[in-house]
């Protein structure tokens, strides 16, 4: 027969059991081990490389220029490129006319409008109900898609309260309204 623990029968040996927790500092881990206790982790985060790799990673996601390899693979005709500078340009003309005619022709060349935010909230105020009506109907995919919290214009909520109060369709009433009403919610 094997005997647990003890010489003498007893089952006490004198020796104290390590708990868990002990066992794991021992290994050089804890159960509330993260990334920033890792010093080779730390090591990796610091380097240039992994830095020029999550700046073209965050503009892949984020609508900005992306590196040369990437451009290559995920926008080899460039218009991505050139929607963007579309839109940089239209925030530059002087005045308001020369925006409304500026944004028709953009929407005429690129009519799947992007997922930014704060070009959306400057459509709704064009005069074109049927350009109000394309941008909301964006910021409500934005909205139900979780992608509207992380970058809220400041101006977004007056402008649909203007919609709601302005518009001459009832529907797109309602439907500022009910966005201005989720936006609130969460803000």
């Amino acid at each position: 027969m094997a005997r647990d623990k003890d010489d003498d029968g007893s089952g006490f040996t004198g020796k104290r059991n390590k708990s868990w927790r002990e066992i794991d500092a021992q290994r050089g881990k804890t159960k509330y081990h993260s990334r920033h206790d890792d010093r080779e982790q730390q090591r990796i985060e610091r380097s240039a490389t992994y830095s020029r790799y999550k700046a073209a990673a965050d503009s892949l996601f984020t609508g900005g220029d992306l590196p040369e390899g990437l451009a290559k693979a995920f926008d080899p005709e460039g218009k991505r490129k050139a929607q963007k500078e579309a839109m940089l340009k239209l925030r530059e003309l002087p005045d308001r006319k020369a925006w409304v005619q500026g944004v028709i022709e953009y929407l005429e060349k690129y009519p799947e409008l992007p997922d930014d935010p704060y070009f959306l909230d400057s459509l709704l105020d064009h005069p074109r109900d049927r350009i109000v009506d394309k941008s909301l109907g964006a910021l409500e995919q934005l909205h139900e898609s979780g992608r509207l919290k992380a970058k809220l214009p400041k101006s977004l909520e007056q402008r649909l309260k203007s919609l709601e109060l302005t518009s001459v369709d009832p529907e797109v009433q309602q439907r500022a309204k009910e966005l201005r009403e989720k936006i609130r919610a969460y803000a």
